[in-house]
């Protein structure tokens, strides 16, 4: 870290913690001539809390937010207003709705708001009987604003996927360039103690810092100014570069200054349309370390973090969706989104066993990956096929014999399933479904979330939206860290899941389990910070990437510094049905040789924009096969694969015949073909022929990109070796 972005920091911090309270608090008691009421008056100016809304721009020249707090031994009964004072004279009033009461001292205190546009030199507060009475001051506070405020906020002329630039979760305040791409700048600023004719601003990289960009930037005294620059391209001879900005006087004296850290991309990689491809993805600040023994924090290289030969994987889809398995998540894989933020469908977490722990039990915790592997099974024209295999270990890397695997397949529609195996003592209890989203360093969740968070459609078509947070929504603790308000009744009926992670995207996850109907069991409920609401469910800044962090529950300054992740839906210990179970006498992850139970669970999945229509095609479709009739082929023993959304058939004549039975539409067909010529020559579907984009044939699994409605043909034709 730079020493400007640890000033930067520890300004916002000190900003933040201080609540500005220039409390002027007048004691004894002030009796109005005309109302028999007496009351203790405080007057606050109350600074903005770093992690609600607004951010970045938004946030210069914010109006001047005054509390008051009135101390009486009953609710007052007079009018009360605040009166704002500038250059001497009165400017604004605005009256004053209490609420309360609140327990404070002696007496129970009512509160009130105002916010003034204009910034005040002098606040007064007056109280009137509703009637007849004349106004009396009842208490006064001279206040010393912000003289000058300013921000800039940089992006790429294009937002480009920061994984097809070979990057992950890069930080919020960073900027990311591809080969060529300019910057585009916007500055606002506000200086309430004079004006500046002739001010400018002026940008330039470090790395060529006599290419300047300006712009005239004259300010008004008390009045916002805002404008854009926009940089030229620069060599990318350095791949980590600084962009300064500066507001200059008219004499080219500093007004205000900030660095913005650049990640510069030489060359992008080349990534296949369809595709799982090892790699290892850029992430250029180091890791946050804290000490466990004395919460002392420093850092490490992220290149030096993981044994050399660990990579991470990434899932390449034609729809733009990127699934990816990161060493600094744990390999825990995640839809990551163009606005540079991800979204998990979480592993098998167990309750911790009894014979002693520490902290949770779950993958996140394996953050040198000592159990953790990524395996990139298939990689085909038709399909794709990763393995995850990991154990759930405690906070020092203690594990119990369990073993969890998951396998991900996709198809070039962007749907694929997540298959969960997992193989346990049969007491044991898990958790296997929870939404969690993760935000980059320098993220607050307010800034980047989106508040439509989540969609429940059910098979039948009904539809219940969940927005966070919920309203009246208590604070999230340790004993009570969820609400169950909002889901609606529960219903026996499969439901197709939605996650929005950001604000700025269209595209949401989604999870489909045909055989189970439990609803969500945890909604997380917000944090607060100093009576503010400063989330909109759990957060926690120990996974991913962190290191020394134990699960917390509170927000905390590791947001400049670290990635974190943010709760949204959880399903709770053993609320999610099973494909398929049974118990057998296994050897354990330790040797040991015990009875085991083996669980299988699979969802569909997918990150798309789809309505709702289109989902319940999917739905309906990944619930069942059709029923088939064949020709010059046979069923496979195992003739239906719901893992892979395959139908498996066996190839008994150049010429197979499948004619769909009537039943509900089915979406995009699988088919795994045994003892098949390689040479798939032609397909025709209600003998039209289907085009070289509306299937594809890998030599043993062909995907058909078509709606199957009705009754309906579909034919393969395939050649000799020679043809």
């Amino acid at each position: 870290m730079t020493p400007a972005s640890r000033a930067v920091r520890v300004c916002v911090n000190s900003t933040a913690a201080l609540i500005l309270a220039l409390s002027a608090s007048f004691g004894g008691s002030t009796k109005a001539a005309d109302c028999d009421e007496s009351v203790t008056a405080e007057i606050r100016l109350q600074s903005h809390h770093p992690w609600r809304p607004p951010f970045g721009l938004e946030r210069v020249g914010q109006p001047a937010r005054v509390l008051v707090e009135i101390a009486a031994t009953a609710r007052p009964y007079r009018e009360y207003w605040l009166a704002s004072y500038v250059n001497g004279k009165e400017d604004t009033r605005q009256m004053l709705s209490l609420k309360g009461p609140r327990s404070s001292g002696d007496k129970p205190s009512f509160f009130g708001e105002a916010n003034f546009e204009v910034y005040p030199e002098e606040v007064a507060l007056h109280a009137r009987c509703r009637f007849n009475g004349d106004s009396v001051e009842v208490a006064r506070r001279r206040l010393h604003p912000p003289l000058l405020e300013a921000e800039a906020q940089a992006r790429p002329e294009q937002t480009i996927h920061p994984v097809d630039l070979g990057a992950i979760l890069v930080p919020h305040d960073w900027l990311l360039l591809a080969p060529r791409q300019r910057a585009v700048i916007d500055v606002a600023a506000i200086d309430r103690s004079r004006d500046h004719a002739g001010a400018k601003v002026v940008a330039a990289y470090q790395s060529s810092a006599e290419e300047k960009v300006s712009a005239s930037f004259e300010m008004v005294r008390g009045r916002r100014t805002q404008t854009r620059l926009e940089l030229p391209p620069v060599s990318q001879s350095v791949e980590r570069d600084i962009l300064q900005v500066k507001v200059l006087g008219a004499e080219g004296n500093t007004l205000w200054q900030k660095e913005v850290q650049t990640m510069r991309v030489k060359d992008v990689p080349q990534w296949p349309a369809f595709g799982a491809v090892e790699t290892k993805l850029r992430y250029d600040a180091p890791i946050s370390v804290r000490n466990p023994r004395t919460g002392a924090l420093s850092s490490m290289e992220y290149s030096a973090a993981w044994k050399p030969e660990l990579r991470d994987v990434v899932v390449f889809l034609p729809n733009g969706s990127r699934f990816v398995f990161w060493r600094g998540s744990c390999y825990i894989p995640f839809w990551a989104s163009r606005h540079n933020t991800g979204v998990s469908y979480e592993w098998a977490e167990t309750v911790p066993p009894a014979d002693g722990f520490t902290d949770s039990v779950e993958p996140l915790m394996d953050k040198e990956l000592r159990y953790g592997r990524v395996e990139i099974v298939e990689s085909t024209s038709a399909r794709i096929h990763v393995r995850w295999i990991y154990q759930s270990n405690d906070f020092n890397y203690k594990v119990w014999g369990d073993s969890p695997s998951e396998d991900f397949y996709f198809y070039p529609d962007g749907y694929g399933t997540r298959v969960l195996t997992l193989r346990t003592v049969p007491e044991a209890r898990y958790e296997v479904l929870e939404y969690i989203v993760m935000t980059p360093q320098g993220a607050f969740p307010f800034e980047v979330l989106n508040p439509k968070t989540a969609d429940i459609l059910f098979l039948d078509g009904q539809k219940r939206e969940i927005t966070f947070p919920g309203p009246n929504e208590k604070p999230s603790t340790t004993t009570s860290f969820s609400r169950s308000s909002g889901l609606g009744e529960p219903r026996d009926v499969p439901a197709i899941y939605r996650i929005r992670f950001n604000k700025n995207e269209t595209a949401g996850a989604i999870s489909f389990n045909p055989v189970d109907t439990h609803l969500p069991q945890y909604l997380f409920s917000p944090f607060y910070d100093r009576g503010e609401m400063v989330t909109p469910f759990y957060w926690g800044s120990h996974w991913p990437l962190a290191r020394g962090n134990s699960t917390g529950w509170a927000i905390d300054d590791r947001i400049y510094l670290t990635p974190a992740h943010n709760s949204v839906l959880g399903w709770g210990l053993e609320r999610q049905t099973p494909q398929s179970s049974g118990q057998l006498r296994l050897i354990d992850t330790l040797g040991q040789s015990k009875l085991m139970q083996t669980r299988r669970w699979t969802w569909l999945i997918g990150m798309n924009d789809d309505g709702d229509a289109r989902l319940l095609d999917w739905a309906h479709s990944f619930s069942g096969p059709p029923s088939l009739e064949l020709r010059g082929a046979r069923l496979d023993a195992d003739s239906y694969a719901v893992e892979r959304r395959a139908i498996r058939l066996v190839v008994e004549n150049s010429t197979v015949e499948i004619t769909f039975k009537h039943g509900v539409r089915y979406v995009n067909p699988v088919f795994e073909l045994r003892h098949a010529p390689k040479n798939l020559t032609a397909i025709t579907l209600n003998n039209r022929p289907l085009g070289t984009r509306e299937y594809v044939w890998d030599g043993q699994v062909v995907w058909v990109n078509a709606d199957i409605d009705g009754v309906t043909s579909l034919q393969f034709e395939f050649g000799s070796a020679s043809n």
